[in-house]
């Protein structure tokens, strides 16, 4: 009787933690989910009004005097636009073009025909993040 009790604790203790852990680890996966899905737009301008979008600001930028500058915000900026634009003018779909613009680690290694942002600039991560925003924002419904 004393053996018998004491497999039937053993066991619903181990059953127990299983349980537990599988919840546990469950949770934490489906957190790590869905927070990056919330920051991308599910609708997206079409591929015309996106290029236009982007050369309106191309144009808005061609007066400012440090687009000349190499590494200036505003070169940066004309660098990622044209990119984009080229991207998309060569059929590439909205979502993937702005992130294929930002070069070969513009957030996804699956995409390695990326354009660098601007010759001899490295981004760091916050760059390309305002980058990245600034297109969802401006190529979204």
């Amino acid at each position: 009787m004393k053996k018998t009790f004491a497999n039937f604790v053993q066991k619903s203790l181990v059953a127990a933690l299983l349980v537990f852990g599988t919840l546990l680890l469950g949770t934490s996966r489906a957190e790590a989910q869905s927070s990056g899905a919330e920051t991308w737009p599910t609708n997206w301008v079409d591929s015309g009004e996106a290029m236009l979008r982007v050369k309106a600001d191309v144009d808005a930028l061609r007066n400012d005097p440090l687009v000349q500058t190499v590494g200036s915000d505003s070169n940066i900026r004309v660098h990622y636009y044209k990119a984009t634009y080229n991207l998309l003018a060569g059929g590439m779909e909205v979502p993937a073009a702005i992130v294929s613009a930002l070069g070969p680690t513009g957030g996804n290694p699956a995409l390695e025909t990326g354009i660098a942002p601007a010759p001899g600039v490295n981004l760091n991560g916050a760059q390309r993040d305002n980058l990245l925003n600034y297109m969802k924002n401006r190529l979204s419904l």
